[in-house]
């Protein structure tokens, strides 16, 4: 079974990066390891910040995904696809503006035409939009339903032929597939393109026969972020988004969506928040738009894993929390896997484990695999190295290159949501636990240098494990029986690898595991 996902706009793409590292560490309802997880963007701006984020990200675990680290584990759980190689579709031909696009030429003196100049001003008729919308609706609902006028506009081309075939052989080998979008609604890209993109591939699957077998819901994201352009910024730009019109254009949605009936979906998530986090840097679109990412982010992709679970059939979703002034575990939902043995997994015991597990490579692996290979560290004093990397992997391998750059990333990722919080506090991994030693890596957001906080290891997750960074190096450093020894009595375990860069990276990660009191 395949679970599908479409990122709409800078917020869609932030939603996705979410997405991708619960990926990685397993919170995909897959836990037979047997469905895809299939990942496509929609955004006229093909040169957005966070698009461009993201799209490095899933291509960083791509290079590293094959890594064999066996079979009885949720790390690598989910295998990442790309649905075509571009990875980003445009709705808007490169240098056209909107009276090109829709051909004003041909109507512009009819009555027609003058009700279109007169809903337009002639900034929003006149800009190039390579940059995406601009926080404008009302010209990506324009665009949108040019290029969508009818479903072979769209299903015609090759990023969606690419999904729609995918789809069609997933539903026929495993009998249903589940497609996710991901989006602002009050914006400009995501409001426009939340509601007609869903509706033309569900008429798609009603004319294959198959709508029966595929579900759709989406993630619609309210308020939850603010900036302020400077008074040159509002003077030298003509058309730019305005945080001030978000609640005006989100209530327009809302009213919408309402009145449509879910507007092609079969489940609706709405997740916003009532603290707008102010954004730092104010952009137009492009490689400046590169926002941090937001705690929002997170419960959206969660959604998602939400929405993939076999049973979630309601119409409309919502979430809360627990504590006005702190985001903790208690408020995510747990995760029903597709398994009869472990039916139903925790977020928190899951995530933190895998956080650890981050944590640990860096500190105990990153900072010495070089020196060791480079015969500049007493190899005896590194068992880990001598049984499971010597000879076997290099620093320079494209995996041990890839995992590494992930981690990092990871790490960054980590910071962005506890800082986004704002006065609130983050309960879920403790922002003490980790901090950038290089002020000017910070400066760039390369934090090539992580530190990690060995005293505050233990409790990284809010969870008091007992799990000491000593105690991981302790296990890591044990002979090779320790895995079968660690779950003796609890399960069999039979998995097969060779001992390459996989079973270490399995072995560090059960080293990480909170045994059972």
């Amino acid at each position: 079974m395949g679970y599908y996902f479409i990122s709409i706009g800078g917020s869609g793409a932030r939603v996705l990066e979410a997405l991708a590292h619960l990926c990685v560490a397993g919170l995909l309802p897959n836990s037979e390891g047997k469905g895809n997880f299939y990942a496509m963007a929609i955004d006229p701006d093909q040169k957005n910040g966070n698009l461009k984020r993201t799209h490095s990200l899933l291509n960083h675990i791509k290079e590293f995904q094959n890594i064999n680290v066996g079979k009885e584990t949720p790390l690598l759980k989910t295998h990442l696809e790309l649905v075509d190689p571009s990875f980003v579709w445009s709705p808007t031909p490169r240098g056209q503006n909107l009276d090109t696009i829709i051909s004003y030429h041909n109507f512009k003196n009819t009555p027609i035409g003058k009700l279109y100049k007169s809903l337009y001003t002639k900034a929003e008729r006149d800009e190039a939009l390579d940059e995406g919308f601009r926080g404008h609706p009302s010209i990506g609902a324009a665009v949108m339903a040019k290029k969508t006028g009818t479903a072979a506009n769209v299903t015609a081309e090759p990023a969606w032929q690419k999904l729609i075939g995918t789809v069609t052989t997933d539903v026929k080998v495993n009998g249903s597939a589940q497609i996710f979008f991901a989006g602002s609604i009050f914006g400009g890209t995501g409001a426009a393109g939340l509601p007609t993109i869903a509706r033309i591939l569900r008429e798609e699957f009603v004319t294959l026969g198959l709508i029966d077998k595929v579900r759709i819901g989406g993630a619609l994201l309210l308020p939850y972020f603010a900036f302020t352009p400077t008074e040159k910024e509002k003077k030298n730009i003509r058309l730019f988004a305005s945080s001030d019109n978000f609640l005006t254009n989100t209530k327009a949605a809302l009213h919408y969506y309402a009145h449509t009936g879910g507007s092609g979906y079969d489940s609706i998530y709405f997740i916003g928040d009532e603290t707008m986090a102010q954004m730092p840097n104010f952009s137009v679109g492009a490689g400046s738009q590169c926002n941090d990412a937001h705690v929002v982010d997170f419960f959206a992709a969660m959604a998602a894993v939400h929405f993939y679970q076999k049973g979630t059939k309601k119409p409309c979703y919502y979430i809360s929390r627990n504590k006005e002034n702190a985001f903790q575990w208690c408020d995510v939902p747990d995760v029903i896997m597709d398994s009869k043995e472990n039916p139903l997994v925790s977020v928190q015991k899951r995530f933190v484990q895998f956080t650890r597990f981050i944590f640990a490579y860096l500190h105990i692996v990153k900072p010495n695999f070089a020196d060791l290979e480079s015969g500049d560290l007493k190899e005896t004093d590194y068992r880990w190295y001598v049984d499971f990397l010597k000879g076997k992997a290099k620093v320079t391998d494209d995996d041990v290159r890839n995992f590494e750059e992930y981690s990092q990333s990871f790490v960054v990722w980590l910071e962005q949501l506890a800082q986004s919080v704002g006065t609130r506090s983050f309960e879920m991994i403790n922002p003490k636990s980790f901090s950038f030693d290089n002020s000017t890596a910070y400066i760039n957001k390369n934090h090539t240098n992580v530190k990690i906080n060995t005293e505050i290891f233990e409790t990284l997750g809010y969870d008091n494990s007992k799990v000491t960074i000593e105690e991981v190096k302790k296990r890591l450093n044990a002979s090779k029986g320790w895995i079968e020894k660690l779950f003796s009595g609890r399960k069999k375990h039979n998995d097969e690898f060779g001992e390459q860069f996989g079973f270490f990276l399995r072995k560090l990660y059960d080293s990480c595991t909170v045994l059972d009191k």
